[in-house]
């Protein structure tokens, strides 16, 4: 089976807090902005690569902390999406 370079940058999304180009591209569109709140499964940029356009999509529920500049041209491994990082609601009990 060929590795799909899309789904290896969703998995390393998951576990970094960010977002990285799955392989050499321009940034075609860029359809979301720094703190907008998106969802799994949400197309946040184009990505133009190998004369075909790519979409990236939100790996999970999040808030975009920074994202790529519409025209930018990227290395693989780029990062195009950086994720506000999430901390625990749980609060503690003061007595």
């Amino acid at each position: 089976a060929v590795p799909d370079p899309l789904a290896r940058a969703d998995e390393a999304a998951a576990s970094t807090g960010s977002l990285r180009a799955p392989m050499p591209g321009l940034v075609k569109l860029v359809r979301v902005g720094k703190g907008d709140t998106v969802i799994k499964g949400q197309p946040l940029l184009i990505l133009e690569a190998m004369k075909m356009e790519h979409t990236i999509a939100a790996p999970h529920d999040g808030v975009i902390a920074e994202i790529a500049t519409e025209g930018a041209q990227v290395t693989d491994g780029t990062v195009l999406v950086r994720f506000v990082e999430e901390h625990n609601a749980a609060t503690t009990a003061v007595s």
